[in-house]
Parts: structure tokens; C-alpha cells; sequence
């Protein structure tokens, strides 16, 4: 009698050879299942359309109203400014590419996900050529890719006159080029100060839009150079007016002092025979980007005129050469600054530098002015009072410091149209002076 195992194996042979003849048919027949198989895939992937790259959308685009203005790159070269404690500004958009505050760049429906990407800034007069490559991550998207753009910068402070410029992009799909296409952009000249950018526009400054428009008013900021080798000279000036016999700063921690270490500064500009001109025409204006032409040091105290914005970055540069710290103040349609008259900013006072040359300004004790003026008319001798740099400098510290009073709460509440710029805080997010020509 068979045991179980031997009866397994029988039954495991007999099957087997029952299944040879229907085997033998399986082999005949595979050659022709992959026959089949080929021409059903063939089928299905001339029936699917090819993407092809030239078939891909896109086109070349730039922020600002397709505007590029050098002050803002050189001034914002090595750090782009966001508030720390700014959460909305730190985060990411999915649909912005490369650098993330770039000006130019294109705009591309994805066709698929994980679509291969290359971007080509091609070289011209102000850009070397600059690259990015990556993937689109979603099919159906739009994104904006923007190369991180190698300018030059030595020819960036050389442009003094708004000039157009043609900006060449070339894109590659998966490998395949997608053509080459051509933005011309509006370079603005070197004087020209952008502080501030309307919603309606895609802008780098788009984490702090506040009631329709985008400030950049911490622009303001690029023009003050302390730096300034003509400053040097007016400083001597100013000590010549034997209104102080040295540039303490805040050494002694008397506010008087301070305002008679300003009022030799405005004496000596004011021999100068400086005056206010209410030029302010920009040319090359945009609905979209609000700027100002503003002078730089050199050119106001050469040229012995200027207006709100080129007084007040002039005085903001002295004040920060002799370590007094300063502040631009903007309000609508004007500009004047205001100073500490405390180091540990307790105390500050303003000054409306257009007053400045006015030949009638007169001083006149008002209730309410800052008591360090006070303090100083009561310091200065009769002779000193009595010229006509003593009457508009009171005055203009008058003026000033009552606007700052009037308008305290529209400071703090964040208005774009109300901005105190501390000279301190925009050096420490990074706007640098912008260098004096050579």
C-alpha cells in the first residue's frame, strides 16, 4: 500500500501531464500575446499628443510696472528687508520660483507635473547672464521663475538718465528648447527713489501691503551717506561759525548741546547760500510705482538747492557723520527729519529743512516747543540770535516738531503715508548708502 507521500507525488505527475498539452498551446501563443501587446501600446501613444516644448505657455515678465531701478539693487544688494517678527512676509508662495524678490523672470503654465524647467537670462549691458533650473511641481499651475540675476553694478551707478533696455530669456522644456523671447524694461536713472508700489502690482515688498499700496519708503534711506567724502569739508564749516568749538554728539548728556552741534551744521549750509527749490519732477512716472528724484550730497550742496527729500537725506547724512542718529519723516506730498536729542532715543525734536535760507523767518518763543530749544535760546549769546540762520533753524525746529506731535498716532499706527525711517534700524536690515560717484 502507498503511503501519503507517494500518493502526492503521483497525483502531482498525473496532473502535470494532463497540463503538458494545454502548456504546449501557452507556449505557441506567447510570440503572439506580445504582438498584441506592442500594437496596443503603439496605439495608445499615438493617440496621446506629445507635449512638445514650443507648444508650452509662456512669456517674459518684470515687477515694478516692467521698470528696473538701480538705487533699489545697489542699496538692497546684500540683504532684502523683512521684519523678523513679520510672519506673512517670512512665508513662502508655492508659485514663485527661484529668487524669490527677483524683478525679472518669466511667467509658464506647468503642462505636467514635475516638468523640467530651464530658465536663461541671457547677458546684456547691466546682467550677466544668469541661470535657473529646477521643476515645475504641479501640472495646470502658473508660475512666476525668476533667475537670481548677477547685475553689474558698476554700470548700475552709472546710469544717470532713464534708458530702455532689452532683456533676452531663452527656456528649455525636459531638454527640448521652448524658444527664445524679448521683455524691454525702463532702466530708471540712479536718482530716482521708489517708495512705494501699488496692489494691482506684483511686487518684492508685497508682505507689507497696508491700505492699497506696498512702502517702500526705508528706500529713502540709500540716499544718506554719512559716508560722504564732502562731508568732511562742510563739518570744518561748521565748526569755523564758532558755534561750538567741537562735535561731542551726545557726550555730557545735555540736549541743548546737541541742537547747537545741528544749528552749526545749518549755519554753515546756510553760508553756503543753500535754499529750498521745489523741484520734484520725475520723469518716466508710473500709476503703478511711485517715485521721487532725489539729489545725492554732492548735488544739493553744489548746486546750493533742495527740495524736501534732498534737504532731509543731506541733514540725515551730517547728523550720522557726527554720530548724532537721525530720522526721515514722510508724510503726503512732503518730507522733513527729526533727530534724538537722547542716546537711548528717549527724546527727539524735528527739523523742517526747507526753511532753510528763508530770509524773513524770524524766532519767536511758542508754547509747547521742545524745551531744548528753549534751553538753548536761553544759552546762545545776543549776537548769535539775532542772525538769520538762528531765527530760521528756531523756526524750523518749531514747525517740524509740531507736525511730529500732531501726527504721533498716525506714526504708530503704521500708515504708509506717515513713515518715521530710523537711520539705525534701515543700516541694520541692510540698506546701505548708496556710493558716492567717482
Amino acid at each position: 500500500m502507498r503511503n501519503s507521500k507517494q500518493i502526492r507525488r503521483h497525483l502531482t505527475i498525473s496532473a502535470a501531464r494532463k497540463c503538458l498539452p494545454a502548456q504546449r498551446m501557452l507556449n505557441k501563443l506567447r510570440p503572439m500575446r506580445s504582438l498584441v501587446f506592442a500594437v496596443v501600446l503603439l496605439l495608445v501613444l499615438f493617440a496621446t499628443p506629445r507635449l512638445h516644448a514650443a507648444d508650452v505657455e509662456w512669456e517674459p515678465e518684470a515687477n515694478m510696472d516692467h521698470q528696473l531701478f538701480p538705487s533699489l539693487l545697489i542699496s538692497t544688494a546684500s540683504v532684502r528687508p523683512v521684519d523678523s517678527d513679520d510672519y506673512e512676509g517670512e512665508e513662502k508662495d508655492a508659485s514663485l520660483l527661484g529668487d524669490r524678490f527677483g524683478l525679472v523672470g518669466i511667467e509658464i503654465h506647468s503642462p505636467a507635473a514635475n516638468t523640467k524647467v530651464k530658465v536663461t537670462l541671457k547677458g546684456n549691458d547691466l546682467m550677466n547672464e544668469s541661470v535657473w533650473e529646477g521643476e515645475l511641481p504641479d501640472a495646470d499651475e502658473d508660475y512666476f521663475i525668476a533667475p537670481k540675476v548677477n547685475y553689474k553694478f558698476d554700470h548700475l551707478r552709472k546710469m544717470t538718465q532713464q534708458v530702455p533696455l532689452s532683456v533676452d530669456f531663452a527656456v528649455e522644456i525636459d531638454g527640448e528648447p521652448a524658444g527664445d523671447k524679448v521683455d524691454t524694461l525702463q532702466i530708471r536713472s540712479l536718482n530716482d527713489c521708489p517708495f512705494g508700489v501699488s496692489n494691482d502690482e506684483e511686487t518684492i515688498n508685497d508682505e507689507n501691503f497696508i491700505a492699497g499700496a506696498a512702502s517702500l519708503g526705508w528706500m529713502f534711506a540709500a540716499y544718506v551717506n554719512e559716508n560722504h567724502p564732502m562731508l568732511d569739508k562742510i563739518l570744518k564749516e561748521a565748526l569755523d561759525t564758532k558755534i561750538v568749538n567741537a562735535f561731542l554728539h551726545y557726550q555730557g548728556d545735555d540736549e541743548a548741546s546737541v541742537l547747537q552741534q545741528v544749528f552749526a551744521v545749518w549755519t554753515a549750509l546756510q553760508k553756503r547760500g543753500i535754499q529750498y527749490s521745489s523741484t520734484t519732477t520725475t520723469p518716466g512716472g508710473s500709476e503703478v510705482v511711485y517715485s521721487q528724484y532725489i539729489r545725492f550730497v554732492d548735488q544739493s550742496i553744489t548746486n546750493s538747492q533742495a527740495n524736501c527729500a534732498d534737504g532731509s537725506v543731506m541733514f540725515a547724512s551730517v547728523l550720522r557723520k557726527l554720530s548724532i542718529k537721525p530720522f526721515l519723516v514722510t508724510i503726503p506730498g512732503h518730507m522733513y527729519i527729526g533727530f534724538y536729542t537722547k542716546p537711548d532715543k528717549s527724546a527727539f525734536v524735528g527739523l523742517e529743512t526747507t526753511i532753510i535760507g528763508v530770509p524773513k523767518a524770524s524766532d519767536e518763543p511758542k508754547q509747547g516747543e521742545p524745551g531744548s530749544l528753549t534751553a538753548l535760546r536761553e544759552k546762545l549769546p545776543d549776537s548769535v540770535k539775532q542772525t538769520k540762520a538762528w531765527g530760521s533753524f528756531a523756526r524750523a525746529i518749531q514747525i517740524a516738531s509740531e507736525d511730529l506731535a500732531k501726527n504721533a498716532e498716525k506714526f504708530d499706527k503704521g500708515d504708509p503715508g506717515y513713515q518715521k525711517i530710523d537711520l539705525d534700524e534701515a543700516r541694520q536690515e541692510g540698506i546701505m548708502p548708496i556710493p558716492a560717484a567717482q
